[in-house]
């Protein structure tokens, strides 16, 4: 009985509401009848130095179409989707107050709306206003009702069906038509017509890339009010049902950028404040908005040009380049190589994926950072030894493949080393050694928590040692974010890209500022710092190697189906990575094995990259060194024991580094690295033989991967030797 009598309280206080607006309504003679339909201003993007990159705005189209030749499909779907008492209201409904009062009860949360038509055409006008209150409701009903009394209904019609928002930077019937199904307004069949009265509501949520299923599914909804209006039979409306609108969309262009620069960067933007900052997308194109952003024109254009004459052949694989400073301020961003086409850069950007989604491509061995980080965070010293054999099997629980398999494991060219310490084994990016580390000291959990505090969320489905080889989906920017923590001595920043937005009036709607958090020891960080420093100037990332102080790691997936580097100086972080698209029928990624003759690694061009970015953005920068750790302490680990199950080993002399023909296929030794035991077993005594890398090449110029279960390793590759170019 409480609730029934709540309910019925409610619904009279909806009623006397309504009255009191549809009353206040006509007391609010100040409010003016415009003369002509709202204005369309482009909203322009400004670098961080308050320069022009580009602008924002739809394909408009005002000159106010007759209503007979806007399909009579449109016009009643619309009316079925957005007020089906259009023709019988004065401009405001009470009944639907009242419903939507009831249902939003009900619903305890706010379900429906009670805007008519005439009201939606209404609040496009500066004099309503956009703030939410009664005031401005009341505003909005008053120009509703002196709307209603100046023109007749089809009018009414007609002024909204060629004003409202259809998304894509499409206003009025016309352009949305054109902009979906490239065909005039009057040509829309009951299909199209339902789905774009559909998305009057909420354009961006209905969208055939992001919501594949809300496509026919909003369709559908619009066609099941048209039945129940009156509009069309049920015959009808199964009929329109059966369309597939996939195969209608022709998408015309509809939004524009005023600058060839930063394509993928301006696309980022727009999606970004729609999502994230609850800007409508209707302000954005059409408002006259001002966004500053933090992109640097001049690092852009760095970067673009880094990636253009690096990789000039058709047939180069795609590239992505994010650089931020150490607060996270994103300077500039390349998501794909043709960066001079917005429509493209609305499809896959390599560079970054927006807060929540889901992305990116495998970083290879430019993620064991995160496992050297974790190990010296769990009070472990860089000088401690480990053995680099390769290949070997690591059968613990810990590191045992999902099926309980043992995890095998080898270097880049099966290339073995003897008993280093994680210095070593980061300049050579000795798989093995870092597996083993995993498999000893840091667990997967571990590095999951680092990873996390150094910004970089590992997927759900993603757990197990070979994390550490750079196994899971990471974008550039979750990269650049990690190595940004590093170099900042472990203040993680927040990644930035839009500093204000403001009206055409210049009342500010959006404002942000960096921010960065400690969540990585300063020890830590000047360690890792350390290492990478040195990786740059003597180890597998030398063709990135600049005038001036910096660290960096390169990458390589399985396959050479990914490569990348990463790196950073004290004053800007950038991130390149290079693969190809996963194939449209397939869906398989193609290998970089074969790229202008040789297969591509993280030390090859993507390195290129990073260092002709680096130097033209760094140009007159005056530059700082990175901190030097004050001590490697921490606890010394010795080398565990392997039990050897063969070798290639002169069975006389044991050497299993002996030298062999040019020409005779190695057989490499197999290590079984079992369980260790909870008290550490005596360590063995270093071999001489051990001591040597086996490979033709110089092992420090030689790339990592990342295997997985890798059965036949791939031939030697040198990082450097093949082209000059590349090699400098």
């Amino acid at each position: 009985m409480r609730l029934i009598a709540r309910t019925w309280w409610i619904l009279l206080a909806a009623a006397v509401s309504a009255w009191i607006l549809v009353i206040g309504a006509e007391l609010f003679e100040e409010v003016p009848l415009p003369e002509a339909a709202p204005p369309v201003q482009s909203s322009t993007v400004y670098d961080i130095d308050g320069r022009r990159i580009g602008s924002f705005h739809g394909e408009e189209n005002r000159t106010l179409t007759d209503l007979d030749e806007i399909s009579k499909n449109l016009r009643d779907a619309a009316v079925a989707a957005e007020d089906q008492e259009f023709y019988d209201h004065p401009g405001v409904s009470v009944p639907g107050i009242i419903r939507a009062a009831y249902a939003n009860f009900r619903a305890g949360t706010v379900t429906q709306g009670a805007s008519t038509i005439t009201q939606q055409y209404a609040r496009t006008f500066e004099t309503v206003g956009k703030e939410q209150t009664l005031t401005r409701k009341l505003r909005e009903a008053t120009l509703a009702i002196k709307i209603e009394r100046e023109f007749s209904k089809d009018k009414i019609l007609e002024f909204y069906l060629n004003t409202v928002y259809f998304g894509r930077g499409a206003y009025g019937a016309e352009a949305a038509a054109q902009t979906y199904f490239k065909k005039p307004a009057g040509e829309l069949d009951l299909a199209e017509a339902a789905y774009l009265a559909g998305i009057i509501r909420s354009p961006n949520r209905y969208q055939i890339e992001d919501n594949p299923d809300g496509v026919p599914s909003i369709a559908h909804r619009v066609l099941d009010s048209m039945v129940a209006a009156g509009f069309i039979e049920p015959a009808e409306a199964g009929a329109a049902k059966a369309v597939n609108l996939a195969e209608r969309f022709q998408f015309g262009a509809s939004v524009e950028q005023a600058s060839p620069v930063g394509g993928y960067f301006i696309e980022y933007v727009r999606k970004l404040l729609i999502s994230d900052y609850g800007i409508e997308e209707r302000d954005l194109l059409g408002a006259g908005l001002k966004i500053h952003t933090t992109l640097d024109l001049d690092m852009q254009v760095a970067a673009e040009q880094a990636v253009a004459s690096t990789l000039d052949q058709p047939s180069d694989p795609e590239a992505a380049l994010l650089a931020m400073d150490p607060q996270g301020r994103v300077k500039a961003m390349v998501g794909g190589r043709v960066v001079d086409d917005l429509q493209r850069a609305r499809g896959t950007n390599f560079a970054a994926n927006l807060p929540g989604e889901t992305g990116g491509r495998q970083p290879g061995s430019a993620l064991k950072p995160v496992a050297l980080a974790a190990f010296v965070d769990e009070g472990k010293s860089v000088k401690s030894k480990f053995l680099g054999p390769s290949p070997i099997e690591l059968r613990s629980s810990r590191c045992r493949n999902a099926d309980q398999t043992p995890w095998t494991v080898a270097n880049f060219a099966n290339a073995s080393y003897g008993e280093m310490d994680l210095i070593e084994a980061t300049v050579r990016s000795a798989n093995t050694v870092y597996a083993q580390m995993m498999d000893q000291v840091v667990s997967p959990e571990k590095f999951i928590s680092v990873a996390g505090r150094l910004g970089i969320e590992i997927p759900e489905g993603d757990r197990g040692c070979a994390l550490t080889l750079g196994t899971t989906d990471v974008t550039p920017l979750e990269m650049a974010r990690a190595y940004a923590t590093f170099a900042a001595r472990g203040r993680r920043p927040e990644p930035l890209m839009v500093l204000k937005v403001e009206s055409d009036n210049g009342e500010t709607l959006v404002e942000r500022a960096p921010r960065t958090e400690q969540t990585l020891s300063q020890d830590v960080a000047d360690v890792v710092n350390h290492i990478l420093k040195q990786n740059v100037q003597r180890g597998t990332g030398t063709a990135a190697k600049l005038p001036w102080p910096a660290m960096g790691k390169t990458g390589t997936a399985q396959n050479f189906s990914d490569a990348s580097f990463a790196g950073a100086t004290p004053e800007l972080t950038a991130v390149v990575w290079m693969g190809y698209p996963p194939g449209p029928e397939t869906g398989v990624i193609p290998t970089m094995e074969d790229v202008r003759g040789r297969s591509v690694t993280g030390g090859s061009f993507p390195a290129t990259i990073w260092r002709e970015f680096m130097l033209r953005a760094l140009e007159g920068v005056q530059h700082s060194d990175f901190v030097e750790p004050e001590r490697f302490g921490g606890q010394v680990l010795e080398p565990q024991p392997c039990s050897e199950v063969s070798s290639s080993a002169d069975p006389e002399s044991g050497d299993a580094g002996a030298s062999r023909t040019p020409g005779d296929e190695p057989t490499p030794a197999s290590q079984v690295c079992v369980e260790p035991s909870p008290e550490p077993g005596p360590s063995p005594s270093p071999s001489p033989a051990g001591a040597t890398p086996r490979p033709s090449a110089s092992p420090l110029d030689e790339e990592d991967i990342s295997p997985i279960r890798r059965s036949p390793s791939p031939p030697a590759e040198p990082e450097c030797g093949f082209l000059d170019l590349l090699c400098r």
